[in-house]
């Protein structure tokens, strides 16, 4: 794209918080008092930007800022990359292992309750989790429930400000490397962009860890977690944009078993 600021996962660059830690807590918390100061921080960076484009791809968008988005957010569009449930929660299982494994420092931070939460996670005080109250949820479950909750909260933030006119979905193991699809994405956005495109594309995989497996253990957890999740999140995963995702076909079983 031509005229645009873009990010990843913002870290070090000054005046422009990454939204990990504390905010997520915060958002849980409803504590508005330490939250809000935080993303109004972020919105006068963004307004400040010289390009009449901002672009910021972060996880932790509609962990700490969805109930505030609508109320502090102008002139924004989404990119909503739907990808595999399980896959996802396997992924960012591995991705905690080997984290802690490395013993990498600070990756764990302490809440103004007292809680110690893992930095890049919800903290599993959020409501979805308390539909599982006196379950001992492994941690491969505290994810996908995790990526349940965050796909819950972007439909409800889409649907509240009437924004479904502001999104664009891609099925990533079906559309993330279609050069056309990513045409249409510029186009719906009405973005400048180089004639030509780079296809040469990086996923973002787990270092030392191979490709990500789903075994008869990881399906029974889901099937499991399956059998407690509310009807309105079951009702969500059964519309579009998940309904047709490639490669979904055990796991909307497990779902169609409850």
């Amino acid at each position: 794209m031509q005229q645009c600021y873009s990010t990843h996962e913002p870290y070090l660059i000054p005046g422009n918080p990454v939204l990990f830690g504390k905010p997520i807590d915060w958002n849980t918390r409803h504590d508005d008092n330490a939250l809000l100061p935080v993303l109004m921080r972020k919105c006068r960076f963004i307004a400040n930007c010289k390009e009449p484009v901002y672009f910021e791809s972060n996880h932790a968008f509609l962990k700490a800022f969805d109930r505030h988005a609508g109320a502090l957010l102008k002139n924004v569009g989404f990119i909503h990359l739907v990808r595999h449930p399980a896959k996802v929660a396997k992924s960012e299982l591995l991705r905690e292992q080997l984290i802690y494994k490395a013993r990498i420092p600070f990756v764990d931070y302490k809440s103004d309750t007292g809680d110690r939460y893992f930095r890049w996670a919800l903290t599993g005080k959020e409501t979805i989790y308390r539909h599982y109250t006196g379950h001992t949820l492994s941690r491969f479950q505290f994810y996908l429930l995790q990526w349940i909750e965050i796909e819950y909260r972007a439909m409800r933030l889409l649907k509240q400000n009437q924004w479904h006119d502001r999104v664009f979905f891609i099925d990533v193991d079906a559309q993330l490397k279609d050069e056309g699809v990513l045409r249409r994405m510029l186009q719906f956005f009405d973005l400048r962009h180089k004639r030509r495109f780079d296809m040469n594309l990086r996923r973002n995989k787990t270092p030392f860890v191979g490709p990500t497996v789903i075994t008869s253990q990881d399906e029974r957890e889901i099937q499991e977690v399956m059998e407690n999740l509310p009807d309105n999140y079951k009702t969500m995963l059964k519309q579009e944009p998940y309904l047709r995702c490639f490669g979904w076909e055990t796991f909307r079983q497990l779902m169609r078993g409850n």
